[in-house]
């Protein structure tokens, strides 16, 4: 009975294995990555902008509506010239 599993890295794609970490004094686990430089290194590619989802999600549809919104409102003051003293 083995208390290790077997996974691929997220970032450099080799394999590696994982301890049971109900296991006392078991190394730290940083999965879906092989070990803490894979992990900050795919986090770097994010703060970088460098990884991007495709597709048009709710957010980008949101922010169009909202320019839409404002680009058609009419600025206009609840208060009136002729009551200024």
């Amino acid at each position: 009975m083995g208390h290790m599993t077997k996974r691929t890295c997220a970032y450099c794609r080799h394999n590696y294995q994982v301890a049971d970490q109900t296991l006392p004094n078991t190394a730290k686990d940083y999965s879906p990555f092989c070990s803490k430089r894979c992990a900050d290194a795919d986090l770097m590619h994010w703060l970088k902008g460098e990884y991007v989802i495709s597709g048009t999600g709710a957010l980008a549809a949101d922010a169009a509506e909202v320019e839409g919104a404002a680009a058609s409102a009419e600025l206009s003051s609840p208060f009136d010239d002729k009551d200024a003293v």
